[in-house]
């Protein structure tokens, strides 16, 4: 099933009088390596103002820091270091032990490549009971790995950009269509979700196609990505199915990009202006849906 109409997008359920921040799930965001703390802090701020009940950021110290000093929003939890501020392998225990039902975990942004790292994320990956959304550096470690796919014990949504998947697909970057055949036919048979990124963004389980028809070269630039991780995991946590909440958060990151392009231009938007124009993007897309 193939469609980019807005007729398709999903409805994110309105929140009732009484609803508390229980009720809207917990994001739980592992990322920002040595020299790219900001890209888990941008996933923070989008898990954020996406509607997340609470969000709490794990990583080494020197990333919780400047996540705190960003934020008051968001809770930090440490986690095992190496030398040179890349995760240790036994940080992997440390977020297995976090799942709770409800709870959401969002790998990669910014983290970084390192041996014992690496390993981490596999684990992590394969172990996770709960929906996962993998991302930048969580998925280049999986990719020199032979993922036991039958045995991931949750559901997990992919979010590679074509360079990314070329890793993990082994089919290079220049040859799009053929990127989008293997990514729809990988999750029919791992029953994963995957967002294929780039102009017309490919989202699919396996059955399902949609086509992004929102954004522009606007999204072009570093950080972008960190953005929809963010979103994802606040879409998964307030209980829409991975597919759903995946295709929602493709629209609205690249209707954010429109609004933000048409007051700002290229080259002046940046990954931050996405995370402020997406009340505006919220309140087009209720207009639309309702």
């Amino acid at each position: 099933m193939t469609d980019s109409n807005r007729s398709f997008l999903p409805k994110l359920p309105v929140r009732e009088l009484h609803s508390h921040k229980g009720d809207f799930g917990h994001a739980l965001l592992v990322g920002g390596g040595p020299g790219m703390s900001g890209a888990i802090t941008l996933a923070t701020l989008a898990a954020l103002r996406c509607g997340a009940g609470l969000t709490t950021v794990a990583a080494r110290s020197h990333t919780r820091q400047i996540v705190q000093s960003t934020t008051p929003c968001a809770m930090t939890m440490a986690l095992d270091e190496v030398s040179k501020g890349y995760l240790a392998e036994s940080a992997s225990k440390q977020i297995l032990k976090k799942y709770a039902p409800g709870t959401v975990l969002g790998i990669g942004p910014g983290l970084g490549r390192e041996s014992s790292q690496d390993r981490m994320i596999v684990d992590v990956f394969q172990k996770w009971p709960g929906s996962a959304v993998v991302d930048a550096d969580a998925l280049n470690a999986i990719s020199e790995t032979q993922p036991q796919w039958e045995s991931i014990q949750g559901t997990r949504v992919l979010t590679p950009h074509p360079g990314e998947w070329a890793r993990l697909s082994k089919i290079p970057t220049n040859q799009p269509q053929d990127q989008q055949k293997s990514a729809i036919e990988l999750a029919l048979k791992t029953r994963m979700v995957i967002v294929l990124k780039g102009h017309q963004t490919l989202v699919t389980d396996g059955q399902r196609q949609y086509r992004n028809t929102t954004g522009n070269p606007s999204l072009a630039v570093g950080g972008s990505g960190d953005v929809l991780t963010g979103m994802i995991v606040a879409m998964l946590c307030q209980g829409l199915e991975p597919f759903e909440a995946s295709v929602l958060s493709v629209y609205l990151h690249g209707l954010a990009g429109d609004l933000a392009h048409a007051q700002l231009g290229t080259p002046s938007t940046l990954p931050t202006d996405l995370i402020d124009f997406l009340p505006a993007a919220f309140r087009q897309y209720r207009s639309e849906v309702s």
